[in-house]
């Protein structure tokens, strides 16, 4: 127990850091100023945050330093593709649909539109085109398949993961440390 304060102690900056990333990203793109939608926006942030160093601390457990430092940005590249980045869900084939359901970052993109789009987002005001597509949050949500109310669902996703991901890393070092004994 206690290493568990020192431990918490150590992330106090990084979630600082998503906290300041979030309330400016959130203020600088004119999001409604509601804070029901910044507290769902901060969640997401936090938890791809926490998912991030579980992995993190998994990489650094079973890797020596070089291989981890390769390795840990080239894991993100799957996980981006699976997330709907470049190539929407509806167009991967049905092959390749399962990865979708493993990479956090889709999760975490579901939820921050959601939190931006989603529960009951009042039309967008386009003054300034003569035709506005996108001025119904819902039009814009089914153009990139997606709904709006997923937002629990991924909460509770990118949480099982990063506490799959902790417990991962926990089992991994102590099969690291029991090798070396």
């Amino acid at each position: 127990m206690r290493f568990v304060f020192p431990i918490l102690l150590s992330y106090l900056p990084g979630n600082f850091s998503c906290f300041l990333f979030s309330t400016i990203i959130y203020y600088w793109t004119a999001q409604p100023l509601e804070l029901n939608r910044f507290l769902m926006f901060f969640t997401i942030s936090m938890l791809i945050v926490w998912v991030g160093q579980g992995m993190g601390l998994i990489i650094g457990a079973w890797f020596d330093v070089v291989n981890g430092t390769f390795l840990a940005p080239v894991s993100t590249i799957p996980m981006m593709m699976f997330a709907g980045f470049g190539v929407t869900l509806r167009d991967l084939p049905d092959y390749l649909k399962w990865g979708s359901y493993v990479s956090y970052l889709r999760y975490g993109l579901e939820g921050f539109v959601g939190s931006i789009y989603g529960v009951g987002r009042e039309t967008l005001d386009c003054e300034e085109a003569f035709y506005c597509h996108y001025r119904y949050p819902h039009k814009f949500l089914s153009e990139i398949t997606m709904s709006g109310d997923m937002f629990w669902y991924d909460v509770a996703a990118l949480s099982a993961t990063a506490i799959l991901l902790r417990i991962g890393a926990f089992v991994t070092l102590k099969a690291k440390i029991k090798a070396v004994k």
